[in-house]
């Protein structure tokens, strides 16, 4: 299985360009609707052409678009994603072509039951919210879930080993990107090349790839929702070379490889993120467990990898300093101080009375999508437009919650039901797949993990490594 063959290649080339045209659309509104256009006549051609393409477009886009505004149109108070329009024009071409064959039968598998019985909780959830709430809010809050439509088209698509190393590769494609993007913003913001406020920063911010976010001297937080998929690459990629996949057999292979998880995992430092840390220690943890117990990966070995991970870790900290000339103090333990006087653990903590209190009263079937709470935010961004901190929404921090207080206990249940499937058959495949069973399994472990304290089981993101962990586990 290649993993740095010609589909990373001409990945890397294409988001690269993709990249430099999404900015030099935003620094020029006039051309902002011909690039989107661009973008979607370019993926419809590859789509007709032979629908894999089409799919593989729609994965890079994931995997690197974090909210998946880096193209969008728009349409007066509302603006279309080139997400949502991949989403359909792979959707809808994948239904035409099925229709001609007189093929559109849901495929059958292990997991398909569990696949339809979510989806019939999220439309019953959708109507609960059309009755309660507002519908601009059920609208936009249940656009995500829409996702798990795609659900039908991963089981058909994703069928070979050659389609799983393809997605391999353009997934290590990505992920490399958005680490070297990662690590380049901290170097250009921490030497004052860009500026807080500045057009990178804008860019960075309203086309929804992330967050930049002074801390104090020359230190930012460059914060990618697509780190995820960063963190998730990292664990595959440790899996793989932990079991020693038949694969990897030179030592160019092992230097790539070494090169990749070390800018992966560079980046999740630099992300500063305390969801996507514990659950890469979650993932580490499962990752070292299921080699010790299924995979004569014994004490010598472990310690090795723990002291072999410390002082990558370490280093990686010393190489931050250097980034940006700040040799105070310690960046992972300062995350970790005064959480409660820091803006972020506020508004999170402040979100738990409103959320425990609200799901107590409706516990069984929830409120539906678009239900709003208000509760007091210290967020910056949000003080800008209410001074006085109140502030109402849909979009809450605690991800369990979240699900909870919109579909209800039983639809949480129906959720955890699916992921506990998947598991057990990924456990199940394991001595088929070992070393992309237990990377899949790790990467889903740091994904439940965060999902505590970021919301990612009700966005694509999540959504979307679900059903390509399922497809691959069903398919191969």
């Amino acid at each position: 299985m290649a993993l740095f063959g010609k589909t990373f290649k001409v990945t890397i080339v294409s988001l690269i360009i993709a990249e430099l045209l999404s900015l030099l659309s935003y620094l020029t509104p006039a051309l902002e609707q011909a690039t989107f256009f661009i973008v979607v006549i370019i993926a419809l051609f590859f789509t007709l052409k032979k629908i894999e393409y089409g799919f593989y477009i729609l994965l890079a886009e994931l995997f690197i678009g974090s909210k998946g505004y880096l193209f969008f149109l728009d349409l007066n108070s509302t603006r279309l994603s080139i997400r949502i329009a991949l989403f359909l024009i792979v959707g809808t071409i994948w239904c035409w072509q099925r229709l001609k064959r007189n093929d559109l039968i849901i495929l059958k598998n292990k997991l398909s039951r569990s696949y339809l019985l979510l989806l019939i909780f999220i439309l019953i959830s959708f109507l609960i919210g059309i009755k309660n709430n507002e519908f601009s809010n059920v609208f936009f809050d249940v656009n995500a879930w829409l996702f798990f439509l795609l659900a039908f088209v991963f089981f058909d698509l994703i069928k070979s080993t050659k389609q799983i190393e393809n997605i391999l590769q353009i997934l290590l494609a990505a992920t490399t990107l958005l680490s070297l993007k990662t690590i380049g913003t901290l170097f250009s913001f921490s030497h004052g090349l860009d500026l807080i406020g500045g057009p990178f920063y804008k860019w960075i911010r309203d086309t929804g790839v992330g967050e930049i976010t002074y801390v104090g001297g020359n230190i930012f937080r460059v914060f990618f929702q697509s780190h995820l998929y960063v963190l998730i690459g990292f664990l595959i990629i440790l899996g793989f070379l932990m079991i020693k996949h038949e694969s990897i057999k030179t030592k160019k292979q092992y230097l790539y490889l070494g090169v990749y998880l070390y800018l992966t995992s560079l980046a999740i430092i630099v992300s500063q993120s305390r969801s996507f840390w514990l659950g890469g220690l979650g993932g580490l943890i499962v990752l070292i467990a299921l080699s010790w117990f299924r995979f004569n990966f014994r004490l010598k070995k472990t310690i090795i990898l723990i002291v072999i991970l410390v002082a990558i870790f370490a280093s990686q900290i010393l190489i931050i300093q250097v980034i940006t000339g700040n040799f105070s103090g310690n960046l992972i333990t300062n995350r970790f101080k005064d959480l409660e006087a820091e803006s972020a653990g506020i508004s999170r903590l402040n979100q738990l009375k409103p959320l425990t209190y609200n799901i107590l009263q409706q516990m069984i079937t929830g409120y539906g999508f678009g239900k709003t709470l208000t509760y007091k935010s210290n967020d910056p961004r949000i003080l800008q437009n209410h001074p006085d901190g109140i502030y109402t929404t849909y979009a809450f921090e605690w991800g369990y919650l979240d699900i909870w207080l919109k579909m209800g206990l039983m639809g949480l249940l129906v959720y955890i039901f699916l992921i506990y499937k998947i598991a057990k058959l990924a456990f199940g495949k394991m001595d088929k797949q070992k070393t992309l069973s237990i990377g899949l399994l790790a990467g889903l472990t740091a994904l439940l993990i965060t999902n505590i304290f970021s919301p990612y089981l009700n966005h694509p993101l999540g959504i979307g490594y679900l059903m390509l962990m399922s497809a691959i586990i069903i398919n191969n």
